[in-house]
This record gives C-alpha cells, structure tokens and sequence, in this order.
C-alpha cells in the first residue's frame, strides 16, 4: 500500500469513527479452479499512461477523507448489464465500503414494458398496454438516451410502480421522470401515500422531479406510482425513458445502461445519451460492449471499424466530462452463435481482446481481460462445467456474474491501494 493511502486510513481513523467510515479494502475470495491467471490479487492492465486513473483516484481520496464529493461510475453493455447481476455486485461492494459514500442508485427503466427480462436489483412494474423501442433498431421512432431504450403508452389505464424499498439503501428525496409527453395536456403525476403530487420541475433536457420526501412526509415510503394525466386513448401519449432516484450530492453513483443484444453502434444510435449524461457526468466508464459486435463470420468481424466506433463512442462520453476515464471488460470466451450454424467457439474474442488493449493504450484507459482470466479460446467448457456459465457457452449464471462483480471490485480497490 502507498504511504498516501495509508496515511489517509490513519488521518480517518484520528477523525471518525471506523464503523462509520472506512477505506475500501480487497474482498476476500478463495482460489476458483477455473480462473486460471487469478493469484489472489487480480490487477487491471494499463497499455498506456497511469495518468487519467491516477487523476481519478485522487478524488476517491478527497470522499473518503471528508465524506464530500460525488464520483459517478456509468457501466455500459449488452445483456450481461441488462441482467443485472454483474453491475449491481460492484455497485452493492461500493456501498459496503462505508457510509456517507453512497451515492444514487442509478437509472431505472421499465423493461418489463418491452417485455423483456428486468435488472436484477430493483422492481418497476407496469399496468396497462405499453410499446417500447430498444437501440438494437436501425430507425427509431423517438429518440432515446441513458438507459437505451424507449416505453411509450397511450393507455388512459396506464401505470409504472417502483418498489422503493428495493431501493432504500442507496439514498434519496426525489425521483426524475425521463421522457416527453406527446401532447400539451398529457403530464405524469407521481401517486404516493394515497396523495397526487405534481412535478416540482419540469425541463425539456432534464425529465420531471417528483419530491418522494417532504417535511410531512420525512421517511421514504415503500413504494410509488407514476400516472399519467391528458392521454387520448390509442392516439396521444407519454413516452418513458427512464427513471432517476436522487438524493445526497456526496458519494459513489453506479450506473447501469445494458440492454439486451446491443453493440457499440447500438449506443451511437441514441442520440439522447450526452443530454442525459449531464445529470449523471461519469468519472469512471466501464465498457462491456463487445460480445454482439463479434458475433459474426470470423472474416467479416472488421476489429478497425470496431475501434472506430468506440471512438466515436467514447469522444461522445468526453464531451459531457473531459477527465472520465475508460475500463474495457473484454468479451468472455463464448461460443458462435449464429442459427443454423455448427455450435464453435468465437475466434473473434482474441481480437476484441487485441482492439480493446489498443483502445485503452489511445484512450490511457484500463483493459479488466476476462478472456484471459477465464483460461483464453475454449474455456467456456469449463465454467459450464463448474456451473458458473450457462449451457450457451455466452452468459454467466448468477454466481458467475456475481463472481466478476467481485474480481472487478477489488481489480479497481488493489489498483487504488497502490496507486501513486
């Protein structure tokens, strides 16, 4: 550990109590056969210059001595973010460090409205008849953002109840809408113990923000629902982007966005995602984009236009905050999964793996490699075997998402801990 780290644990022990506040330590995670580079101290690799991290670990140590300061992690991807699982083990490991360093939950959505399997980690149901867009589409009839994905309804009986006490430990006073009405009469209106509250505030860029707390109101009730008021049925509607919990202005932000076959020009396709990253500016990228890319013929996987797009992609992110800095996860092995096609491992993986250390060589980013921790081209078998990936050779299995949720929890802290 670096003698500024420690200092700092010594300086929090003199200030505060160590139950309330403490210095994020290594999780503690036995030898699994199957990770066959993992030595009890997994590490991050750094194919270029230290400096944007380093800079970014400066204001870990600014929260964690004065309990001030908001750091902002956006973890981006596919199904293994729309599961849920991987994301919200490091953003639960975060908030294990210590209070006050909890930040927001993140966005939500209401994927059960596409019909779609939802995040693990909170409850958001609907009522009534709901259509939706995801990014996975070449044309898009509405615009969409942060959370990838679109629910539109123009059912007079249409609800959305969010489970708050899912929720709860991540703090919060508000709730912010995302999305647009399709006429001038129809406005959401949030129903919470029993009252009807209108928005507080409503911004073209920024969503409503219904208040969830209030001095006759001081705790967070269990739950709430979202109505909506001036809709003509079957013509005029609303449109739901997604969902924003908010609260104190210290403390670490996880933020998931997957969504369910997307690749990088999936993300370049909402054209929202800079506006509404500016109410949640990321300090930490986290990319799990990738494995739908490289679900193509081995000769048609073009790795220069892949690194084009994330490019692309990337300067986009930079625009909203110019000092973030960028994490690749690369692709696990998995197999090629094309119908009609004999069942074989993806040989595109090592070149995605190749891209992503050349992206993060440009970009002074980190590459957490996956492929090679999991024993490279065919290893799959074996976390099939050990029942932490599923038959289909491309998803994990809870504990396996979980697992990674740990590995990369304490790549992050082992970094941090020694970083200069």
């Amino acid at each position: 550990m670096r003698p500024i780290r420690l200092l700092l644990i010594l300086l929090l022990l003199l200030v505060r109590d160590l139950s309330a506040q403490v210095m994020p330590q290594p999780l503690p995670i036995d030898s699994i056969p199957c990770l066959h580079t993992y030595a009890g101290q997994d590490t991050l690799r750094f194919p270029g210059s230290h400096r944007r991290f380093a800079a970014f670990y400066r204001r870990l140590d600014t929260l964690f001595l004065t309990g001030r300061g908001k750091i902002n992690v956006l973890h981006i991807g596919g199904s293994h973010v729309q599961a849920g699982y991987f994301s919200h083990r490091v953003r639960t490991n975060f908030a294990y460090m210590g209070q006050p360093n909890v930040g927001s939950r993140g966005i939500l959505f209401p994927f059960k409205a596409l019909n779609t399997n939802a995040p693990f980690g909170y409850q958001l149901d609907c009522t009534g008849r709901w259509s939706g867009q995801r990014c996975l589409l070449r044309e898009l009839d509405t615009p969409l953002g942060l959370s990838g994905a679109s629910a539109t309804t123009r059912d007079t009986l249409a609800t959305l109840r969010l489970a708050l006490c899912d929720i709860a430990q991540w703090p919060m006073t508000s709730l912010r809408l995302l999305g647009h009405a399709e006429g001038p009469s129809v406005r959401p209106v949030l129903v919470c113990r029993g009252d009807t509250i209108e928005a507080i505030s409503v911004d073209a860029c920024r969503g409503y923000l219904f208040p969830l707390v209030s001095d006759q109101y001081p705790a967070i009730p269990d739950s709430c629902i979202i109505a909506f008021r001036g809709i003509v049925q079957d013509s005029v509607g609303f449109v739901v982007r997604g969902l924003l919990p908010e609260g104190h202005t210290s403390g670490i932000t996880y933020v998931e966005a997957g969504v369910n076959g997307a690749a990088v020009p999936s993300w370049l396709r909402c054209e929202l995602l800079e506006q509404d990253l500016t109410l949640l500016p990321p300090d930490l990228v986290i990319f799990g984009i990738g494995i739908n890319d490289a679900n193509v013929l081995p000769q048609t996987f073009d790795a220069e236009q892949f690194k084009a797009n994330y490019r692309e992609l990337m300067c986009r992110i930079r625009r909203v905050n110019p000092s973030c800095c960028f994490l690749f996860i690369t692709n696990n092995d998995c197999w090629f999964n094309v119908k009609g096609r004999r069942r074989q491992f993806n040989t595109n993986t090592p070149k995605v793996q190749q891209a992503m250390t050349e992206l993060a060589r440009e970009f002074d980013g980190a590459v957490f490699d996956v492929f090679a921790m999991m024993g490279g081209l065919g290893s799959s078998a074996q976390w099939v075997a050990e029942g932490l990936q599923r038959p289909d050779h491309i998803h994990f299995t809870r504990e396996g998402y979980e697992l990674w949720g740990d590995l990369l929890y304490n790549a992050l802290v082992n970094d941090y801990l020694n970083a200069e």
